[in-house]
């Protein structure tokens, strides 16, 4: 797990949108008290959002999913400026 800025994070989001490899990223604030935790498999987009919101939710890929994951990033993450990433193949 290493930290990366906020906007690096973002980018890494919008690119697993689009990745065809089944994998699982997870985002951690620095006191690691909010996450969202993305896992793309099966051509599906499973989001699960801790702190603000206790929320899992599922979206077939290529539907509004980037959309719904930029609006769950900036509801969980509004003031941080750095991020704890986390990255795994399934």
């Amino acid at each position: 797990m290493r930290q990366i800025p906020v906007k690096q994070a973002q980018a890494e989001l919008k690119r697993l949108v689009r990745a065809r490899t089944d994998q699982r990223v997870v985002l951690l604030t620095n006191k690691k008290d909010r996450s969202l935790t993305i896992m793309n498999a099966a051509g599906q987009i499973t989001l699960t959002e801790q702190g603000y919101i206790n929320l899992t939710t599922t979206y077939p890929s290529g539907s509004d999913a980037k959309h719904q994951l930029m609006t769950a990033f900036k509801r969980e993450f509004p003031r941080s400026h750095q991020l704890y990433i986390s990255r795994e193949q399934l």
